[in-house]
């Protein structure tokens, strides 16, 4: 077996997949393993193995996750979502073939392609490959119960508000605090734009990143599912899209607006449950500018280029949507 990385935590790893490997019917030793991801920090430490053999298997295993954090309530809504894209040719979910009692270890098919970030990063096209995850995420919405009902902002105002109170209090330290809570102050007024119209609610993905779906030949997959939870379809949609904003999109042309038409335009060439005038559509990246923002380490030494990145872009829209210099 070829390791590739130096990193006890992979050769904790290939020993307990040489015991999972003959309940799948597999010899173990048929498969080269290949580390393809790892996250070692305080509260999450993860790593991802590719195995390529008689079949290409993802093996991924959990060693610390943050409280509250329910593994095994993650792999059934992956088994879920599975089963609920298989009517559905071009979107899909990997198929789960093992998962421990504990959901710490999973197995699952490799799907084909690279995610949405790889291909950006990549050069391709943002219009394509946007248009192509709302086309996936459409799916995945459409696949299980859809309801009509009546957005209501004010939970998220006052997840806001509340934010915005510790870091006054200094409970809550972010990067530039003055100019975070003054953003905060704005959000009462723009979800008065957004409350009591009608949106659509269906089964949340619950972390819509640009790494949780893979574009290919064959389609579109999802990945890493939160626990099922029901919710304004625009949740996903602003997680997705805020990413895209943060880390590649230019700052939008026009003042009031965090997403650029061009962005918007293309995602919802392939989404159609609801439309950019959605009222969640409209005001959910607003808040997800600010919840991204406070994850950003308040010390700029202590910044991976990602958060530096981020960071810079964030201001940059915090600037154009919210009007605070």
């Amino acid at each position: 077996m070829v390791l590739g990385f130096t990193d006890p935590r992979v050769k904790q790893v290939l020993g307990e997949w040489a015991q999972i490997a003959p309940e799948l019917g597999y010899d173990p030793g048929a498969f080269r393993s290949k580390l393809i991801w790892q996250k070692d920090e305080a509260v999450r430490s993860h790593v991802v193995i590719r195995l390529k053999g008689p079949r290409r298997l993802i093996l991924k295993r959990v060693f610390k996750a943050p409280a509250g954090e329910e593994l095994v309530d993650a792999i059934a809504a992956q088994k879920a979502a599975h089963q609920r894209l298989k009517d559905f040719p071009k979107a899909h979910a990997p198929e789960v073939l093992f998962a421990s009692e504990r959901g710490d270890i999973v197995v699952m098919a490799e799907a084909s392609g690279k995610t949405l970030n790889d291909h950006l990063t990549g050069g391709r096209d943002p219009s394509q490959m946007l248009r192509r995850t709302g086309a996936w995420l459409a799916a995945f919405h459409s696949a299980g119960p859809v309801e009509e009902r009546t957005y209501q902002p004010r939970f998220m105002v006052g997840h806001i508000t509340r934010m915005a109170e510790a870091v006054r209090a200094n409970d809550l330290a972010v990067a530039d605090p003055d100019r975070f809570v003054a953003c905060c102050d704005k959000v009462a007024e723009l979800a008065q734009t957004a409350s009591g119209q009608e949106t659509v609610s269906a089964t949340k993905h619950g972390d819509f990143n640009l790494r949780n779906i893979l574009l290919g030949p064959d389609g579109e997959t999802g990945l890493d599912f939160k626990p099922p939870s029901s919710a304004p379809v625009g949740f996903d949609i602003a997680r997705v899209l805020m990413d895209y904003a943060e880390l590649f999109q230019p700052t939008p042309q026009v003042s009031g607006t965090v997403l650029s038409d061009r962005a918007l335009d293309a995602f919802f060439g392939g989404y159609d449950l609801v439309s950019r005038d959605d009222p969640a559509v409209r005001f959910l990246p607003f808040v997800q500018l600010l919840n991204d923002w406070r994850l950003i380490p308040p010390d700029p030494s202590q910044r991976s280029w990602r958060q530096k990145t981020r960071y810079e872009a964030i201001i940059r829209l915090a600037q154009n949507g919210f009007g605070v210099e």
